[in-house]
């Protein structure tokens, strides 16, 4: 790959010094860092920037440059849709466009696996771990796409890493629903599926709610369950709605509330919270009267991270085979700051290198997107 030279980068990312987050109040917008951040001509830059497109990832020197595209609603173009450590390995979903293999090395470039079945005309999310591969959720979104009415189709999807090929794990039929029931949600706890299936007529729309688990490994179902192999439970609406609902801040693990405790209280707090084990992720909110701060929280084995939209990031512990950073206390920095209309989604580590998801927004679609790669040892050791 080649290398970015004296590259002038404006940074909100703190390189050189480590420091708490200062507890004040004020407004998301004005939870900045201190003032280190400089305009800093750099020959061996601490981050790399890519862009997506049809042909794969592209190097790019800044998100300002990735070529203009068309605004597509967000369940129809290239996206990270999800982000996960399985197996020794990190892994981004990149709606549209395949499955990327992080390495750990800031100069390696990732690999891009995909599937013309999966990834050409059906939305991709819900990156999970699943007896110790990646799977994933695909459907067709009855609104956007002229295809959704295409049956039948797998909805969860694995990639085999052994044999490097993505294999159909459930079809909606699977669980003796129509052809062309469309899943609108989907969630794991590591045992049981919950899952919300639209089926739509001319004459009406109508909703199924399960909850569902295989007794055998859902890779020796061979792509088709039989009889008596998926167990169902039909679920009431309200039911559901309880099981999927958003849950109180003041009841999200400590580490959480500890990570984000220089956040003054008066802040609204909208959270994704996902632990570093095969479940989906929880959401945690703090309702208040100003407006939310939206961010990804992910609990790993070797630390706990916070991911702001507008790019501010909390960390505590010690990545991959390093010391733990401020004696375990949590840190925050900023990374750098996004072009107007754009912003970061999503975040996995790859041994010291923090991976970062970042998509233009306007309303429900999606314009340019992808991702910035950093190393932090050069931020924190």
């Amino acid at each position: 790959m080649r290398k970015f030279k004296s590259i002038t980068v404006l940074l909100f990312l703190l390189i050189f010094t480590l420091f708490s987050c200062k507890k004040a109040e004020k407004t998301e917008t004005q939870i900045n860092l201190p003032e280190t951040a400089t305009t800093t001509s750099i020959s061996d830059p601490v981050l790399r920037w890519y862009y997506f497109s049809r042909s794969g990832i592209v190097p790019i020197e800044t998100p300002r440059n990735t070529p203009q595209t068309i605004f597509r609603p967000w369940t129809e173009t290239m996206r990270v849709s999800g982000a996960a450590q399985i197996d020794s390995k990190s892994y981004m979903l990149v709606n549209r466009l395949g499955l990327l293999t992080l390495p750990d090395k800031l100069d390696d470039l990732p690999e891009l696996k995909t599937d013309v079945l999966y990834f050409t005309d059906t939305t991709a999310s819900n990156l999970l771990s699943v007896e110790g591969y990646p799977v994933f959720h695909v459907y067709r979104n009855s609104f956007f796409n002229s295809k959704a009415s295409v049956s039948p189709m797998p909805f969860l999807i694995q990639y085999r890493t052994t044999a490097d090929i993505f294999f159909p794990l459930l079809k909606v039929v699977d669980l003796e629903l129509p052809e062309n029931a469309e899943t609108v949600h989907l969630q794991y706890d590591g045992t049981n599926w919950i899952g919300s299936f639209k089926s739509s007529t001319e004459e009406r729309t109508q909703f199924n709610y399960l909850k569902f688990f295989s007794f055998e490994p859902l890779i020796s179902l061979t792509g088709s369950a039989k009889k008596g192999q998926i167990q169902k439970e039909q679920l009431t609406q309200e039911s559901f709605k309880n099981l999927v609902a958003q849950r109180d801040f003041t009841t999200a693990p400590k580490k959480v509330q500890n990570l984000l405790s220089q956040i003054p209280e008066n802040i609204a707090l909208s959270l994704e919270y996902t632990e570093n084990n095969p479940v989906s992720p929880v959401n945690y909110i703090r309702e208040t009267k100003s407006d939310p701060m939206y961010g990804k929280v992910k609990n790993l084995k070797t630390n706990i991270s916070t991911l702001f939209y507008d790019g501010t990031f909390y960390f505590a512990g010690a990545t991959e085979n390093m010391p733990i950073v401020n004696d375990g206390k949590p840190v925050c920095f900023r990374l750098p700051k996004m072009p107007s209309g754009f912003l970061y989604t999503d975040f996995i580590f790859s041994g010291s290198i923090l991976y970062v998801a970042w998509e233009e927004e306007l309303f429900y679609e999606t314009g340019r997107s992808g991702f910035l790669a950093v190393d932090l040892r050069k931020v924190f050791y």
